[in-house]
């Protein structure tokens, strides 16, 4: 049986906030994000494995960091203020381009305009939805983590 380390639990939640945030963007602005999303998923990969290796306080510090910055600006400000608000009826309460409007226009299209506002729309909240469960992984493979790590290691 395989057994869910908070270590991977934090990896595999903030590899899928990205990879859902990116699927977003794309379908929204177009496939020239694909690198940039592409990137942004491999930093907290090698972050994570060279922690892993080396146990170094500062890379397990910048991989919190990182997802901290994930969580905030793709899960809070993207995905629960523009698009979980705007799905709850409330009044667009972002700065965001565009999210002021109820039909977005995206870049890609599915088979129906309202199929595409869906899948744009659902992406979002997934976003949201996501990064909600980063924050908890995350904030626990930390927690776990640094007291770990500020005992002295023995040879």
């Amino acid at each position: 049986m395989f057994k869910t380390t908070p270590a991977l639990a934090s990896l595999a939640t903030l590899v899928a906030t990205l990879l859902a945030t990116g699927i977003h963007h794309i379908f929204r602005l177009g496939p020239a994000l694909i690198l940039p999303t592409g990137v942004g998923l491999a930093v907290p990969i090698v972050l994570w494995a060279l922690y892993s290796r080396s146990g170094k306080p500062a890379l397990l510090w910048a991989y919190g960091a990182y997802a901290g910055l994930v969580v905030f600006w793709f899960g809070f400000l993207d995905g629960f203020l523009d698009h979980v608000v705007k799905a709850a009826g409330l009044e667009n309460i972002t700065f965001l381009p565009g999210s002021e409007e109820a039909v977005v226009g995206t870049a890609m299209q599915l088979w129906s305009q309202s199929a595409s506002t869906a899948f744009y729309e659902g992406t979002g909240i997934l976003s949201a939805i996501l990064a909600l469960l980063t924050v908890i992984a995350t904030g626990v493979y930390v927690y776990r983590e640094l007291p770990a790590r500020a005992e002295p290691r023995q040879v």
